[in-house]
Formats: C-alpha cells, structure tokens, sequence
C-alpha cells in the first residue's frame, strides 16, 4: 500500500541529491504568510490574488531593500538571505461542490546557479550578486495558452519554457514525467512547479515595470546575454512541491472519473499562469563570495551537492528557526479566511479559461460575470500533444460574480475595510486536458562534432535521472574535462551496458534505464567538449557501450528541462 509523502522530507531529499556544479540551494520552509500583498507588481495597495510567500519577515506591501535587511528572521534557512519569495497559491476546486480548498506544500526549495557564458567556469568574467533594490519576476499571471513556436528562442518564447512542472510518482510502473501547465494524471510523491528566472541584466535598472530591466539567456538557463543586457547574473530557480495526492486519498477526487481540480489563485485553471516573484534582502558581498568562491572541485558538497551549509560565506539557521519566523505585520486579511472550502478565490479571480490572454481584474473594474475567451493560442503546429485518457479540463461559460469585504490592516494592525469582488461556484463543460511537448529541434547552435567511443558504441536516447534513486546505479564520477567518449569507455572498461552523462561533467554507469524523454531535454555541453552534449539537469545522454551501430550523435537543441 503507498504511503502518503512528507513533503518537507522530499525537500530534504532533493538537497542531497546530485545536480551541476558551481550552486547552492537555500530551502525555505513553510510559508510564513500567504495573502494579497505583492510589493512589486502593486506597492502600496492590495494585490489582485492570494501569495504564498517566504523569507524575511518584514515583508509587507511598501517593501524596500532596508526594510528587507532590517527583518528579525527568515524562513529560509540561510541567515544572510533576508529575501523575499512568493507564488500564487494553489487551490482544489471540488468536482461536486465547485468550493475551493488551499493545496498543502512542502516549502520552497532556491537555487541559486553558476550558469551562461559569463560564468568563469565557461571563460567568462564571473557571474554578479543581486545589488540592493533588485527584484524582478518570471512567469505571467494573465497567460493561459502558449502563444509562441517552441523553439523560436525569442524572449517570449524563453519565458514560456521557464514555466515547468514535474508530476513525481512512486513506481517503475507508473513513472514521473515533465509537464508544460499541468500533469495528465495524480502524482502521489508531488506536483512540483518549477520556474527559471532571467539573469542578463541592464547593468543600470534594479527594476523597471513589465521586468524590462532583465531578459533570459539565449538557451534560458544557459548561453549568451544580449549586448543590451550584458551583466549575467547568477540564475535563479524555484521548486515548490503542491500535495494534490491528498485529495485522492481523502476521497474528494477520482483522477480516472473526474476532471482536473486544481486551479492558481490567479483564477488560473489551465497552469500557464503559474509565476514567481524575488525581491533582493541579500548581504551582498555575502552572495558574491557564495558565487565566485563555493565551488571547491574538491569538496562534493560544493561541486555537486549544492549544500548551502559547505560554503563558508553562509550560515545556515536550520528548519526549526526557519518555522518559527512569522511576518512582522499581516496587512490584509480575508473575512472568510484562506483555507477553504470557499465559494470563491480569495479577491476579484473568477476562473478565466483562455487560450487568450486573462483579462486583468480588481476590485473597481470586476465584471458581473466572468469574462469568456473565444480565440485561439499560437502554439507550433509542430509541438507534439500528449492528452490524458483519464484526466479531463474545465472550460466554463460566463458566471455571475459576488462581492466580499477585505480587510486591510496598516503596521499597527488598526484595520480599515475595502469592497474586493470574488466569483461564485461556475458551471462547467468538459473537454479532454493536454501537455505540450516539443519535438522539434532549432536551427541554432552549431551541430554535434562525432567524439570517439567503444567500439559499435551507440547513442540510445535522453533519459530522467531522479537524482535520488539513479537511473544507473553501477558507477559514477565526476570530471571536468568530461566528454561522451570519456563516460562511454569508463563505464565499458567497468563491464557496464550503458552510460549516461548529465549535467556537463558527470558520468554514470549501469544495467538498465528508466522513462526514456524526448532528446531535446538534454541540452547542456559536454565540459570537456562544449560542441556536444553531455545530458542535462536530471536528463541523461545515454550511451549503449557494445551495440551494434555506430554512434548518433544528436543536436543541441536548447529545449527546456528540469532546471
């Protein structure tokens, strides 16, 4: 019988796992806060939906740097990131009742990644710390469909493939997989939401309005900055992993009869309007010091642990201080709470469909009913759909609209009362969900030089490596001179059927393979040899090291993969 999942152990686990060098991760704990405060897309003012939010606890709507480096605690388990960290909540919305329930999470899980072309480790000048005032987003709320060929490499196209899940599963027999908006069946270990950030910078603007002040590298978590935004700063990256098991075992959801239940509190209903918000508390000599020194190749924990607790420029507090940090001050609150069952999402968010664009919503210009999309996305024709047999999405015609009090509370928590307008429970018709995944490959980068392997040694494919349970177990080693014919005649030299490099500068060898991906997820250079290409994060190029054929190399195609 499978058991229910400790999130916060899945968080701990996926701390120790291997991933690539020249990182740290900062854990987070459960949300200190979670209301309608967004000090960046609305200073000053109540925000349009419900956040989930982490680190420093004087997080409030007129945020500043000081304020931020003035907190007492953080959430986060390193003491000098006094930063802030929110996402939009995720919400059940009951197949029977049509009421809304807040889905449990384990934390948020930071990573903070040497990568792109400025990166010393790739001949560049070293990566930059975030100055003070820095805060920038990913992600859309209002976007509902993707609207871009995938593949294109425009900024509008990076920041769709920055929107990526990956549903975690328990058995051989029933596999994780990835996912663009949401999963096509349950994941009982987890669905974990992840979320690239751009780290090419102006060099001049700690901000600037619709994040116009930074863009994403060329291949998103790895390449060139522009000219225009020609500071690469280190990459950010957020796990957050959403219980949606428990409503199966709680009975209130039948994966194989009912259709798809959850929602964001954006009134987002189909997963493309996921999105993140940073604002820098960093000390930030601090950050530079993690950055440019903890990357000792002869300290694992460094190299490929990512653990923040080896580098000596951090302190990191521990999950029992980390839970006990609260907000200073709550400055909004909803009447009939956050937790649910309500009859409708917190604020003005009734549930908009797409594939256009969600109109945006407040309290003063919220409709009477719903607004309904009837156009189409710009998705390639080239993308491949993979729909559920099982799982189905809701599209919903338009639905009269109610209205409930907010309060709002000033730092003394004296409060005064706005009128913010929330939907009702809306009526549904089905249609059969699906997943986008992409194929094809681009025309960009330079093709795979062939590499020298075991005899008859052959290229098998792009495999899941989940980094805690190895695809191949027999052997593993690390080296940053790393080429596909390094990995292959290592693992052919210890007796072992395939071999598989990941994340640039590892290999491992084994017997047998997990769930095979779509090539196209292995997209990071080998070390050794920046032409070819040696697996991803979590992604494998596997190598059979006596098959019949000859090698086959495949292209780099800058696709999207695990982070």
């Amino acid at each position: 019988m499978l058991q229910k999942p400790n999130f916060a152990s899945l968080l701990v686990a996926a701390v120790t796992a291997g991933v690539a060098n020249a990182f740290f991760k900062v854990q987070c704990s459960l949300p200190f806060v979670q209301e309608m405060v967004d000090p960046i897309v609305s200073p000053g003012a109540v925000a349009s939906h419900l956040h989930t939010v982490h680190g420093g606890n004087s997080f409030g709507m007129n945020l500043t740097y000081d304020t931020a480096r003035e907190s007492t605690c953080t959430s986060c388990q390193v003491a000098q990131d006094l930063s802030n960290y929110w996402v939009p909540t995720l919400y059940f919305k009951d197949p029977v009742a049509g009421t809304f329930t807040k889905v449990p999470n384990g934390g948020l899980l930071v990573y903070y990644l040497d990568r792109g072309d400025g990166d010393v480790l790739n001949g560049g000048k070293g990566l930059t710390a975030f100055p003070p005032g820095f805060r920038m987003l990913s992600g859309s709320t209002t976007k509902r469909s993707l609207h871009y060929p995938s593949g294109q490499g425009s900024q509008g196209e990076l920041a769709e493939r920055a929107l990526q899940g990956s549903c975690l599963r328990y058995t051989t027999s029933n596999p994780g997989y990835d996912f663009m908006g949401w999963p096509t069946t349950d994941c009982e270990a987890g669905m974990r939401a992840q979320l690239h950030f751009p780290n090419c910078w102006d060099g001049v603007n700690t901000y600037l309005p619709g994040n116009a002040h930074v863009q994403y590298m060329d291949r998103l978590d790895n390449g060139v900055c522009s000219a225009a935004f020609p500071v690469y700063l280190v990459h950010l990256f957020f796990e957050v992993t959403w219980d949606i098991h428990s409503f199966v075992t709680s009975g209130q959801w039948n994966p194989a009869t009912q259709p798809w239940p959850f929602v964001y509190s954006n009134g987002d209903p189909t997963g493309y309007g996921w999105h993140g918000d940073f604002y820098n508390g960093w000390d930030v000599p601090a950050l530079q010091n993690a950055i440019d020194h903890c990357n000792d190749p002869n300290n694992p924990d460094q190299l490929t642990g990512g653990l923040a607790s080896a580098c000596p420029y951090l302190n990191v507090t521990g999950p029992a201080a980390a839970d006990a940090c609260k907000v200073k001050n709550v400055e909004v609150t909803q009447p009939l709470g956050i937790q649910g069952p309500l009859a409708a999402l917190p604020g003005c968010n009734p549930l908009q469909y797409g594939p256009c664009d969600a109109t945006a919503l407040t309290a003063s210009n919220c409709p009477a009913t719903a607004p309904v999309c009837s156009g189409t996305n710009i998705t390639s024709s080239a993308a491949t759909v993979a729909t559920s047999t099982s799982l189905s999405a809701t599209t919903s015609s338009a639905a009269a609209v109610t209205t409930q009090t907010v309060a709002v509370l000033s730092t003394t928590h004296a409060p005064t009362t706005t009128t913010a307008t929330v939907a009702p429970v809306t009526t549904t018709t089905s249609s059969k969900a699906s997943v986008v995944k992409t194929t094809t490959t681009t025309s960009a980068g330079s093709a795979v030089t062939t590499a020298s392997l075991p005899a008859n040694g052959t290229y098998v494919g792009c495999y899941t490596d989940s980094g805690s349970a190895r695809t191949l177990n027999g052997y593993t080693f690390t080296d940053n001179t790393m080429t596909n014919a390094l990995c292959a005649n290592t693992c052919a030299s210890k007796g072992f059927k395939y071999a598989g490099s990941e994340y640039s500068n590892e290999c491992y060898c084994g017997n047998s393979l997990g769930s095979a991906m779509v090539s196209t997820w292995c997209n990071g250079p080998c070390a050794g040899d920046k032409k070819t290409i040696c697996g991803g994060t979590y992604m494998l190029s596997v190598y059979t090291t006596s098959a019949a054929k000859a090698l086959s190399h495949h292209k780099r195609s800058h696709r999207k993969r695990s982070f």
